[in-house]
């Protein structure tokens, strides 16, 4: 178990860039609610995001935080230490209800444990707005986001 959810998020933005590079925002403001990370892809004009909640033991307030993040992304996971992960599996009907995906992260080995299928975000509204910022956005991917989460 991690220290601290900061600590957590420090391995975890490492896994992201090893895997993605660059093509993130972290802790992006203005948004409904703030999530921890907001992945994306550019791909002949085509955008894809994934959001990313993490927590050490509150999946349910996590799983809640995520399902916001829907209204402007194509992919909303919740991300856990191994132990909380077990034990929000236990629960995995929520996650599948509300079209949310569960990560197990350990020190660089994120293990998907449920992948949602994409999603039309909720609102047009917003996800205009954060794909107007990718847009202008100079960062590259080394490889595509989806692939991030691929099993």
């Amino acid at each position: 178990m991690y220290s601290s959810e900061g600590r957590m998020s420090i391995e975890f933005e490492r896994c992201i860039k090893t895997m993605i590079g660059n093509t993130y925002y972290k802790e992006w403001q203005g948004l409904f609610g703030i999530p921890d990370y907001v992945c994306f892809s550019k791909n002949n004009g085509e955008i894809s995001i994934i959001s990313f909640e993490l927590k050490l033991t509150n999946w349910r307030g996590a799983l809640t935080q995520a399902f916001r993040y829907r209204s402007f992304s194509d992919y909303s996971y919740v991300v856990l230490p191994e132990e909380t992960a077990q034990k929000a599996l236990e629960h995995i009907e929520m996650f599948i209800r509300y079209g949310i995906g569960l990560i197990s992260f350990n020190n660089t080995i994120c293990d998907v444990m449920y992948s949602p299928l994409k999603q039309k975000p909720f609102s047009e509204n917003m996800r205009e707005k954060v794909e107007a910022r990718i847009r202008k956005s100079r960062k590259h991917a080394k490889g595509n986001v989806n692939l991030f989460l691929a099993k």
